[in-house]
């Protein structure tokens, strides 16, 4: 995976014509850490926001255990990398098959 200082420099040096995922590790262990010292619940990461297995990595190496997953296929991402996360099934529309699952 290619590294870059900014998304300026990224897009200068790809010239995208498609979309392209800029993860910044730093800034999800920094949320990650700040969501887990001021905030009084459980943290829950809403999957559907981003659902790429770094992101997920990233988030559970940093404290975030619990997930909110709107489809089966986001409940078995999270846990092939962490088979002890708390999801919680929110999505308030499912097919029969997925309550079933």
């Amino acid at each position: 995976m290619a590294k870059f200082q900014c998304v300026d420099e990224l897009v200068k040096s790809l010239q995208p014509i498609n979309p392209v995922y800029c993860l910044r590790k730093n800034s999800l262990k920094l949320a990650a850490n700040w969501f887990n010292n001021n905030f009084p619940g459980d943290v829950l990461y809403a999957v559907k926001c981003n659902p790429t297995e770094a992101v997920i990595r990233t988030l559970i190496k940093n404290g975030i255990t619990n997930f909110d997953a709107a489809s089966i296929d986001e409940i078995k991402l999270v846990k092939k990398i962490s088979p002890e996360a708390k999801i919680y099934f929110m999505h308030t529309v499912k097919k029969e098959k997925s309550i079933e699952e």
